[in-house]
Parts: structure tokens; sequence; C-alpha cells
């Protein structure tokens, strides 16, 4: 069986108020969210594109919660993402160089069925459950 990491999971604690002002005032990055494990599920070796499905996935377990998603940034200091930023950062977590194109395409035509020109727009104008069905819609393209 391919190794998966998911023993590497470990939970996170809450991290204080005070040591998030202190990263924040000494411009220190954010250690970064804890994504659930599955967010990680190996994907079944039949699928035609396991990165792009994988990248989709991760990137709405990002911004599944409605306190970690934004609007007309990509990212915050705090860690809040955009659905593109969302993107942008699973494919961080994944450690994949370069723009992921086919997560955008999936993302992009969910986006202009929808009536929108770009992402962007889509999720600046549209609310967060929205935004997640859009996720859920481009999830379910892609495993087609």
């Amino acid at each position: 069986m391919p190794f998966d990491g998911l023993g590497y999971i470990a939970p996170q604690s809450k991290v204080s108020l005070w040591d998030r002002l202190g990263r924040f005032l000494w411009g220190e990055p954010n250690p970064g969210k804890l994504l659930p494990p599955t967010a990680f599920t190996p994907l079944p070796p039949g699928q035609a594109d396991n990165v792009t499905l994988q990248v989709l996935m991760i990137g709405r377990a990002l911004i599944e919660d409605r306190k970690d998603w934004v609007q007309r940034r990509y990212e915050t200091r705090d860690g809040r993402r955009c659905a593109v930023g969302a993107l942008r950062g699973a494919a961080r977590l994944m450690n994949l160089q370069g723009p992921q194109t086919g997560a955008n395409a999936m993302l992009l035509a969910v986006a202009m069925s929808r009536g929108f020109n770009d992402i962007e727009s889509m999720n600046d104008n549209s609310s967060h459950r929205q935004v997640l069905s859009a996720f859920d819609e481009a999830i379910a393209r892609a495993r087609l």
C-alpha cells in the first residue's frame, strides 16, 4: 500500500492571542492551519487526473470554515483565502510547482456556467455557501 501520510497529521493545539499578535507584529508567517485528515485521503488509482481532484478537494477544505474564507483578496496574513488563494494554497501544501491549470480550469468552468467571467468575480460576488457549492461541482466534474 502506498504511503499516504495520514499517520503524520497531528492535532493542532490552540495558539494564544499573544502568540498570534507577536507573530503579526514581528512579521513571522502564519504557522498554517491544520486540515482535516479527510482532505488527504488517497484517491483511487483509476482516476484520470488525481492531482486536479486533490487540489480541488484540499482547496475546498482550506475554506470550508466560514472564518477561513475572504473576499477581494487572495490570501490574508492570518491565513484566510479566497477560492483562487485556496487553490494556490492547496498546490503549495502538495509541493506542486507552477500553476495548477487543471484545477483552475475546472473551477473556472463552474464559474462561467454561473455567469461569471473568472473565479475571482465569482468569489467576490457570491456567498460562502455558493463558493463551496462551486468547489463541490468542480470536484464532481473532475471525478467524471
